[in-house]
């Protein structure tokens, strides 16, 4: 072992270890991954059809497999999963896990394709597979990293290149020889998993700024990462959509160059005159008022040189170009206008059309389109700034596209998304077509490893990362195909984050000083945060809470968790185009956020976020659901996403979107109760139920979504409500019905939610929240992609349990669907029962009189009687046995056995389903129904009132039968001549035997 070599990373790495939370980056999310992989080798290993997409997913939750790695595993579970099971099964089957397995296991997966399934590859698949058994002991295997790890160390002679086992294992002796050196480095390690995470950290992340510029240097020298620039000769080609694009070089190349412009020959219209002009007319004479923008702007423009409107004209076309989201025809009209106010013939030339009709690049979202007069006044400050600029230099930044990407940056102007579309549009080949500097820093920090390391936080430097990063995985994938807003790339760089637009309430009513005038007349909203101190926007959850409790240590614990949740939204949570309201005497005021969260010398707002605001406030009254319940929640910034849908129209802009590109940027579906289909003749001939029975049971759910069937035993209630249920769910989403079942010892925490134990840290056991039944099904009704599809919860012997000890809180939600409450054991968070879960209870009047049952529970759930003698029940076994062919002797015998049963006893009488079973057409089976299901059950009924013998000889079976041939004759008892007479060699049940006939008739 080379000491000095190791000493020198065990520097690096208490550093690392005193600088980064190493738990949040790395420890806790391998713990809830190898989590998810044991539920996932539970599946594995009973067979069950979903463990390859359990697996797929686990695996694609986290960073740790190469994504064509990936995708060719994917390729193989879903077209051979037998075969990838056998070969998992060499290390998912055995009780004591070994490394020494992964050898066979290699040998086995990568004939497949050996091309693509390294290796590396395959050793870091099976460190994954064997993390199920135990974190602590396998911790992940990342074969770049390692590799790279050992060389530095000294210990790549010891098999780096070996046997697939041989790698494994001599990172987990690297680890412990990590172990082993960490208390003398004055580094705390729990185990190998944590070992495993310093090492990648010091192998992959960047130094913070707790290191000194020496310290930063001397790891990236140490690590070998010395920048040189590989690209000398850049060639500035086209991407993927070249007509828009040549399109824009012609406007940009122009202008740059201080040549005429492609809209007006005559003249250069890239001047400094024009750019200051224009500046001047669109924000010193801010026109803030109701009109469209195009209205506004030919307001502010009225009066200027023709050579300030083509600016306008360019600029309008460099901001429509590149958008997918804007109909071709509102493009070309919208340049076409601006020219035709100038009062000159100018023209748009062949090329500049095409490329307005060419589609587009980008989505450019809600908040790229509202700020348009923000882009004209950024995009006329880079024209200032490329007038003050040499020409020689500006031939190099043509040339170059760091040099490029220097001169935007030197615009003296916030980074709006026209700067990342400028960029894209000048050098496509180089800078992504991506305008949301929040995506482009997640992209650079998810696939930093790709490139060892990151070059650094300032926008030239990410652009350059991207750059790279495309490079590797385009070479990886053999060609330009790489998106980063489809798989495999989108989840890997969107884990942690939330995908897509939200919406905020932000009270303006803060501290009692009201907000709304200074927001909407300076364009941002705000939070006091008086005494937040200073957590970096993005901070995590953890980060925040640790503030708030230093800050507003004068408050109350509560009081303290929930600032941190608010300053934790407004911080990480919201991001820029997002949408926020405000509401303010009976209005809501509705604006889009345009920035990231920044800290103020003002102590009314001194977090503050910039927004563009609509002027004009939104009547409060009648809104639509679920608003007024989202409104009415507690706390200073609410999130309202669940109202996005409703929300997102009511942000007016004046651009024409194209109908086929309404998919681009969809918004989450509004919650709604779903039409609930007809009962069908089909349905009604399957369950022997009439028809119009089973559409009144369907009316009920449509207007009540909470029923309970009650009536005695035997009645089919839990089959009907199933039945019912998956007719209603459709055959296709068989997974949207659930069942529970109540008893005496049922709780909340069994239905709802309650802490378990659980495994923690170390191996200890602690407790942890888990969600119950009514919990998983309903957040599955409430996701977005379900809402408008029905969800039942089924509660089979509802009577049973303790119902005010099991519903608790829920009691309120269900009677007030549209409204939330805070939950027992989540008291931050609020619930809401989504209007698509359908409830039926079910209740066995004979076990517990329904008469005992909550009047809460009476008043929230309709009730409906299935009853042997009356309703949809009644008669249900003469069409049971008419429509299979069947004598009617046991329907018979059902209303004898009932009539002999006390009217005042009605909730004991007995229903149908005891004779619709299989074996109740032989007398045998007949008679053990009677035995052993029946009469013990009137025996328990009758208990106290009646004795065993005298139940036995008033309900037993031959009594009955000798009742049922008095009153019906023999005639009716006989078997159709078609029928087979026997079953099993049995006499057929619905046959009587002639003596009891004959006795009977005596």
């Amino acid at each position: 072992m080379s000491t000095q070599q190791w000493k020198e990373f065990m520097e690096f790495a208490a550093k690392f270890a005193k600088t980064v939370d190493l738990d949040a980056e790395e420890y806790d999310y391998k713990l809830v991954l190898a989590e998810r992989l044991t539920q996932t080798r539970e599946l594995f290993l009973s067979k069950d059809s979903g463990w390859f997409e359990a697996l797929r997913k686990d695996i694609a939750s986290s960073n740790l497999m190469n994504q064509y790695f990936m995708m060719r595993l994917i390729e193989k579970g879903r077209t051979q999963p037998d075969d990838l099971w056998d070969i998992i099964n060499l290390l998912w089957r055995r009780d004591e896990p070994s490394a020494d397995h992964i050898d066979d296991f290699s040998e086995r997966l990568r004939p497949f394709n050996p091309q693509q399934l390294s290796v590396g590859g395959i050793v870091g698949f099976a460190s994954l597979l064997l993390m199920t058994r135990d974190p602590h002991r396998f911790p992940p295997y990342r074969a770049r990293a390692v590799k790279k790890f050992l060389k530095l160390v000294g210990w790549d002679d010891r098999g780096s290149n070996g046997t697939p086992s041989r790698r494994y294992e001599l990172l987990l002796e690297a680890l412990d020889e990590m172990l082993r050196l960490a208390p003398d480095a004055g580094i705390v390690l729990r185990d190998r998993l944590d070992a495993q995470g310093l090492l990648w950290t010091v192998m992959n992340v960047d130094p913070t700024g707790e290191w000194s510029s020496i310290e930063a240097a001397a790891l990236r020298n140490w690590r070998g990462e010395e920048m040189t620039i590989v690209e000398t000769d850049y060639v500035r080609g086209f991407g993927l959509e070249p007509v828009l694009e040549t399109a824009a070089r012609l406007i940009i190349d122009a202008g740059i160059r201080g040549e005429s412009s492609p809209f007006w020959p005559q003249g250069c219209s890239w001047t400094e005159q024009n750019a200051a002009e224009l500046i001047k007319r669109i924000y010193e004479n801010f026109d803030g008022g109701d009109d469209p923008f195009m209205v506004k702007l030919e307001r502010q423009l009225s009066g200027a040189a023709v050579g300030v409107y083509v600016l306008a004209a360019e600029f309008m076309a460099l901001h429509m170009l590149p958008l997918i989201n804007v109909r071709s025809e509102t493009k070309l009209s919208r340049v076409e206008e601006i020219l035709g106010w100038s009062g000159e013939s100018l023209a748009i030339p062949d090329v500049i059309r095409a490329g307005l009709f060419a589609g587009g690049s980008f989505h450019g979202g809600t908040g790229f389109n509202v700020r348009m007069w923000r882009h004209f006044c950024w995009l006329a400050r880079f024209v200032l700034q490329v007038r003050t600029t040499s020409a020689r230099e500006l031939e190099d930044d043509l040339a170059d596209p760091r040099k490029f990407a220097l001169l935007t940056e030197s615009v003296p102007d916030d980074p709006l998304g026209i700067k990342y579309s400028l960029e894209y549009l000048a050098w496509p080949t180089y800078f992504e077509p991506i305008t949301s500097r929040t995506h482009r820093v997640r992209i650079q920090q998810a696939f930093a490893a790709d490139i060892e390391g990151t070059s650094g936080s300032t926008d030239p430097d990410i652009s350059w990362d991207l750059h790279r990063i495309r490079q590797v995985h385009e070479a990886a994938a053999d060609g330009p195909s790489v998106d980063w807003y489809v798989e495999p790339y989108f989840s890997r760089w969107m884990k942690g984050g939330v995908s897509g637009q939200r919406a905020w309430l932000v009270r303006q009513s803060q501290g009692g000083v009201a907000m709304l005038d200074s927001w909407l007349e300076c364009g941002f909203i705000s939070t006091r945060a008086q005494h937040l101190g200073s957590p970096k926007p993005g901070s995590g959850f953890d980060d925040v809470q640790t503030a708030v409790n230093q800050g507003y240590q004068h408050i109350d614990y509560s009081e303290r968790k929930a600032r941190a949740q608010e300053y934790f939204r407004f911080l990480s949570q919201m991001k820029p185009d997002d949408f926020v309201l405000t509401a303010a005497e009976g209005e809501l005021y509705l604006g889009i956020v345009s920035g990231d969260a920044e800290y103020a010398d003002d102590e009314t707002s001194r977090l503050r976020r910039r927004v563009d605001w609509q002027s004009n406030g939104i009547s409060s009254e009648n809104l639509p659901a679920p608003l007024p319940r989202l409104l009415e929640e507690q706390g200073s910034v609410v999130d309202l996403t669940d109202a996005l849908s409703v929300i997102a129209p009511w942000f007016v802009t004046d651009l024409d979107l194209p109908s086929d590109k309404a998919d681009l940027a969809p918004q989450p579906q509004p919650a709604v109760v779903p039409s609930l289909r007809e009962a069908t003749p089909e349905l009604a001939r399957k369950l022997y139920v009439p028809r119009d029975d089973l559409q009144e049971i369907i009316r009920l759910l449509q207007t009540r979504q909470q029923i309970v069937f009650y009536g005695p035993p035997g009645t089919g209630k839990t089959f009907l409500a199933g039945k019912i249920a998956r007719f209603l769910a459709g055959d296709e989403h068989g997974d949207h019905v659930k069942t529970v079942q109540f008893h005496p010892s049922y709780a909340y925490e069994d239905f709802f939610e309650g802490y378990r134990p659980a495994k923690a840290e170390g191996g200890n056991v602690g407790f942890a929240l888990e969600p119950g039944p009514l919990r998983r099904i309903a957040a599955e009704a409430a996701a977005d992609g379900n809402r408008d599809k029905p969800y039942f919860l089924i509660i089979d012997e509802m009577n049973r349990g303790n119902l005010a000890k099991i519903f608790g809180e829920l009691y309120f939600l269900l009677e007030y669907r549209e409204q939330s409450i805070n939950l027992q054991y989540n008291s931050e968070q609020t619930f809401v029962l989504p209007p698509n879960l359908f409830i039926i209870g079910t209740m066995n009047t004979a076990d517990r009189s329904i008469a005992m049952v909550d009047a809460a529970i009476r008043r929230r759930f309709a009730f409906v009687e299935l009853h042997p003698q009356d309703g949809m029940i009644a008669g249900m076994l003469e069409r049971f046995l008419e429509g299979n062919g069947k004598p009617l002797l046991r329907s018979s015998l059902l209303n004898a056995l009932n009539s002999e049963i006390e009217e005042t006893s009605r909730d004991l009488m007995i229903g149908p389903s005891y004779f619709m079973k299989a074996h109740a057409e032989s007398n045998q089976g007949l008679a053990d129904i009677w035995k052993y299901e029946l009469l013990p059950l009137l025996e328990e009924q009758y208990f106290g009132r009646m004795s065993r013998d005298k139940v036995r000889e008033k309900f037993g079976l031959e009594t009955l039968l000798k009742k049922v041939a008095l009153l019906a004759g023999p005639i009716d008892m006989l078997v159709d001549e078609s029928t087979d007479a026997s079953f099993d060699g049995e006499t057929h049940a619905s046959s009587i035997d002639q003596m009891d006939v004959e006795d009977a008739g005596h």
